[in-house]
């Protein structure tokens, strides 16, 4: 079900329900169970006026360990938070090249993921996906601030996006995974991922191998 950081950052299967933090129930229960936010010695918490990252680059690559190669096309003309991409020769879409538009939760994870990058650091926004039975999630998003990362031998400011998300219904998986977006390209150039408890676990390292500014 999941593959590197593109999986890593969503989620695969169709299907969906809505709902919001302020509806409180399991939702508002995750949002407290989500681990704590702690900033780095290198990561300085955002306030909400910028600079931002691009949604978009029109160019660039990101190359992982294990092969998978993400490439940048840019916007989309019509939808600016819409970024066009290529991996491993497939074409693809996603919000701000995090959330593909094929994935459950795309819809609310356009607005959500926009209110994070414009917002302060610790924002947390959520909503749930359902995948089928079995495989209902209540997925909470936050603003971790921006990190001065040193990759490749290259130093980026990135904005740090972590994903808690927690299983419903009886599933008992639960998992956290990091995303940082180059503040000056907006490509994700790098990724974590901790397992909790449950299944699906990843076992495939989100590493780069080369990073390709536009």
């Amino acid at each position: 079900m999941y593959r590197r950081w593109f999986a890593v950052l969503g989620a695969c299967s169709a299907g969906l329900a809505s709902s919001s933090l302020a509806a409180g129930g399991g939702l508002a229960q995750a949002e407290r169970n989500y681990p704590p936010l702690i900033l780095g010695a290198n990561t300085r918490p955002t306030d909400g006026r910028g600079p931002f990252p691009p949604a978009c680059p029109a160019g660039g690559r990101v190359e992982q360990r294990g092969g998978l190669v993400t490439e940048y096309l840019g916007a989309d003309p019509a939808r600016p938070e819409l970024c066009r991409m290529r991996v491993n020769g497939t074409a693809v879409e996603g919000w701000f090249g995090i959330w593909l538009t094929t994935w459950p939760g795309a819809d609310m994870a356009r607005g959500a993921i926009e209110r994070l990058i414009q917002g302060r650091t610790g924002d947390v926004v959520g909503f749930d996906v359902n995948m089928g039975p079995g495989h209902v999630f209540h997925d909470v998003q936050r603003n971790e601030g921006v990190e001065s990362i040193t990759l490749l031998g290259t130093t980026y400011q990135a904005l740090k996006i972590s994903h808690y998300r927690e299983g419903a219904d009886g599933n008992t998986y639960r998992s956290v995974t990091t995303g940082w977006k180059d503040l000056a390209s907006g490509m994700v150039i790098y990724a974590t991922y901790q397992h909790i408890s449950g299944a699906p676990e990843i076992n495939v390292p989100v590493i780069p191998t080369a990073i390709v500014r536009p």
